[in-house]
This record gives C-alpha cells, structure tokens and sequence, in this order.
C-alpha cells in the first residue's frame, strides 16, 4: 500500500509518499481502507518531535489518527462491526495518512 512517511522528526519536508507493508488488525481491532484523514495539530507535534517526551513514536511513522472509510478486515474478537461498514474515528498516535490503517 501507499503511505506518507517520515524516516526522522522534523516539518514537512520530512514526508515522503512510499510503499509499505499492509497493515492487519490484532485480536480487537478492525483495518479500514482510508477514504480521507484529517491533519490536527498533535499530528505535526508528533511529526516534529515537539511531544516525543509524551507521545514518541518508532521511527519511520505514518502520521495522521483521524480517518473514515469502510472496514475491509476485522480481527478476532471484533463484535458490532462488519466488513463493508462506513466508519470514522480516532485511532492510535499515528497510522491515518495511508490507503489502509
């Protein structure tokens, strides 16, 4: 899948478009195909390293945690949700600017 990245903390022109793994879903958790994420301002303090005594992050990192699109995996144990469902929300620190997350 494609994916914005940054290899090292710093501003924008640390983010480049790559190829990486897909991503799978662990027992509780569900995997959407990202329709659109939103950028808030955690998002660039993560990026530049400004919250990495609070919110650090293993390095390269997608950034992003809001996202909307349609569950298209589900782990063990996920209930209430089906693959094809529409669904936004927030994940974990980073994950949201990528084709699945």
């Amino acid at each position: 899948m494609r994916a914005v990245r940054y290899h090292e903390y710093g501003g924008v022109e640390t983010l480049v478009v790559e190829q990486v793994p897909d991503p799978h879903p662990g027992s509780g958790e569900i995997r959407i195909r990202v329709a659109a994420a939103s950028v808030n301002a955690v998002d660039w303090k993560v990026r530049s390293g400004a919250v990495r005594e609070v919110l650090a992050v293993d390095l390269p990192a997608i950034p992003g945690r809001d996202a909307v699109g349609v569950v298209d995996e589900i782990g063990e144990g996920v209930q209430g949700v089906s693959i094809g469902d529409r669904v936004f929300g927030l994940g974990g620190v980073t994950g949201a600017t990528a084709e699945l997350a």
